[in-house]
């Protein structure tokens, strides 16, 4: 017998509402949590428009991006990454 089976003979129980509060509060804690998550990457993206050189990061990443894609060992991590998250994947389907 599967736990679905058995509950579902159990007689209903009233709450009062219990449940509902508790979900209500489950929900505005989620909200807060996104709230915050948002308003924490914004002023981190604030505060990085306002402190980079971006006279400067062009050239910059002019000469780092064609070294970054020529490099054995970060094509190895990125492919290693790429696996790990396709196999991940593969795995929670089954």
């Amino acid at each position: 017998m599967n736990i679905d089976n058995f509950l579902s003979q159990l007689p209903p129980v009233a709450d009062d509402g219990f449940s509902e509060r508790v979900m209500g509060k489950v929900r505005a804690m989620a909200r807060r949590r996104m709230v915050f998550t948002v308003a924490s990457i914004a002023a981190c993206v604030v505060v990085a428009l306002l402190i980079l050189p971006w006279r400067t990061t062009g050239a910059e990443l002019g000469v780092i991006i064609p070294q970054i894609a020529s490099s054995a060992a970060l094509n190895l991590a990125a492919a290693a990454i790429v696996l790990t998250f396709l196999v991940e994947r593969q795995f929670s389907r089954l």
